[in-house]
């Protein structure tokens, strides 16, 4: 059995560290494993890589042009709040480590140019970052991206791109010697879309006319029904459920998780859809969450793993 470091949790539970590209990643699809890990008294700490200042404004009490210019403090608060919800009365640690990137915006565009960005950052640099928060927080878990960032999204890439590196260079006391005693992190996960729960879900929110958040093309132009994805937008978007290997029931800090997506009112527009569902369908879209893990010290990972909780195992 690992035995984690003190710092990892007051019981000495093993921790998890979450690394997340901008503020209200947090929510969407670890806000349930934040929540019930602190709940359960473990320590969680949550690395947010950038400022969020390329985020749209979606909270009707701001106007645009007064508050776009200060929009990195918005999202701070806002973060902040989400945090807040998602810590409880609950006897776990949750500390946030901003690593300070400029947002980059979506690929392609003015912000994703900007030499502050996080898309334009020196990696090694940025990873050096990471790696003294590895060191310092000791955690036994890891948790990011896939290798796409899950949809693209270049900030999201480059989180996945130094958590991965982080997760080497943590455990080599060769590499950035000034970065903190050298640790080794035991599990690495990436966050995983269910492909067969979410077109399920889509499909019963268009049969009841419920806007559906995304676009993922529809196979109609085929003769096929408005409510299934065209194939190849199935074939890309997420993981199939027979491949997932960890699903994690949340449905416990459900009400924490959905507080923890209103503290983001600025960015209405990912999770206010989620926010004004029914409560039946708004329930099967926070519970479970679903990751992959892809690395396990001294351990295969074969393709029959299947496991309810992050910690199992350690």
């Amino acid at each position: 059995m690992l035995r984690p470091d003190p710092a990892s949790g007051r019981s000495g539970l093993p921790g998890v560290l979450l690394v997340h590209a901008h503020p209200d990643d947090e929510s969407f699809a670890t806000g349930g494993l934040i929540a019930r890990s602190v709940a359960e008294g473990h320590r969680v700490d949550l690395v947010t890589c950038t400022g969020g200042e390329e985020g749209e404004i979606h909270d009707p009490t701001l106007d645009f042009d007064e508050a776009f210019p200060r929009l990195r403090d918005i999202r701070a608060a806002e973060l902040r709040c989400s945090l807040d919800a998602l810590r409880g009365p609950y006897p776990g640690e949750l500390q946030l480590h901003l690593l300070g990137y400029r947002d980059s915006g979506m690929m392609g565009t003015p912000s994703n140019e900007h030499p502050e960005s996080f898309w334009k950052s020196d990696l090694a640099e940025a990873t050096a970052r990471l790696v003294a928060v590895v060191r310092a927080t000791r955690p036994a878990v890891m948790v990011t991206y896939d290798p796409n960032g899950n949809y693209g999204h270049p900030d999201h890439i480059n989180a996945h791109r130094i958590a991965a590196a982080a997760w080497d260079a943590a455990a080599d006391p060769s590499r950035y010697p000034d970065a903190g005693e050298p640790h080794e992190v035991a599990k690495f996960y990436e966050i995983a879309f269910n492909r067969d729960r979410w077109f399920a879900l889509m499909g019963d929110m268009s049969e009841r006319g419920i806007p559906l958040p995304w676009d993922f093309g529809t196979d109609e132009a085929a003769g096929g029904d408005s409510t299934s994805p065209a194939p190849e937008e199935a074939s890309e978007f997420g993981v199939a459920q027979a491949e997932i290997t960890t699903t994690v029931d949340v449905s416990g800090q459900a009400l924490a998780k959905r507080a923890s997506m209103d503290c983001h009112k600025t960015q209405r527009q990912d999770m206010g859809w989620l926010l004004d569902m029914p409560d039946d369908l708004a329930a099967r879209a926070i519970s479970p969450e679903h990751f992959m893990l892809t690395r396990w010290r001294g351990h295969d990972i074969g393709p029959e793993l299947r496991e309810s909780w992050i910690f199992e195992g350690l």
